[in-house]
């Protein structure tokens, strides 16, 4: 989990709502596709971010691009965390 600038991130999730790149863990079918196809840890990355925020939310952004990712994030808090992997 890396530390996304939580204005940013703002930014690009409007843009993924706009666009239809957003989804959310009730849209269970699209997060479960995603996830499979990706081999995303959701349990890991929203339990690393229970330790930084109160209340995390976790949003998938699917527009195709380097932004592309999971995304778990706190409005009261005004922060963001990414998760990505690290190549050796």
């Amino acid at each position: 989990m890396v530390d996304v600038d939580y204005y940013s991130f703002r930014q690009l999730l409007r843009e993924a709502t706009d666009r239809g790149g957003r989804i959310e863990t009730r849209d269970t079918d699209r997060w479960n596709a995603y996830v499979k196809a990706h081999n995303l840890n959701t349990t890991a990355a929203r339990a690393i971010a229970a330790t930084r925020f109160d209340a995390p939310e976790s949003v998938i952004i699917d527009l195709g691009g380097e932004g592309d990712g999971l995304y778990v994030y706190s409005d009261l808090e005004e922060g963001c965390l990414r998760l990505v992997y690290q190549h050796p």
